[in-house]
């Protein structure tokens, strides 16, 4: 009775854990999705800054351009409780989100500084942009790229 238990326990261990041959047939047939991942920005202006705010966003367009994307989505809203939501691709996938620093992002950073007179500028950039906000939502999204 001794050997049936500790073969019930090993057996439950084997398939919990992930080792053995049973538990790898499994793993081995399992793929993940192919999704493209975004980061949905839904924003609501401030009362008479809806303009200011596009003309900082076209500041952020040009730096997009500048580094070769262009896979931002910017919709005006025309219903509804949002002015503007705004789809933003994650290169780097749903993992991105456990990074402690985002590499495209630190390289958009530099060379938004870059071309808006440097690091105290576009700083103050940012600063007027969020200015501009009323309220704001930020969810994560994905699109079903291979199906």
């Amino acid at each position: 009775m001794k050997k049936l238990t500790l073969a019930a326990v090993a057996a439950t261990l084997i398939t919990l854990t992930g080792v053995g041959p049973v538990a790898s047939t499994v793993a081995q047939t399992q793929e993940l999705r192919e999704v493209d991942w975004y980061e949905i920005h839904m924003i609501r202006w401030r009362a008479g800054k809806r303009a200011r705010a596009h003309e900082i966003i076209e500041l952020f367009e040009a730096t997009d351009k500048a580094m070769g994307w262009n896979d931002v989505m910017d919709f005006h809203m025309t219903t509804g409780p949002w002015h503007s939501i705004v789809a933003v691709k994650m290169r780097g996938g749903i993992a991105q989100m456990g990074w402690k620093s985002n590499p495209d992002g630190d390289a958009w950073d530099k060379k938004f500084a870059e071309l808006n007179g440097g690091a105290e500028k576009a700083k103050a950039l940012f600063a007027e942009f969020e200015e501009c906000i009323q309220d704001q939502q930020t969810h994560i999204g994905h699109i079903d790229a291979g199906e």
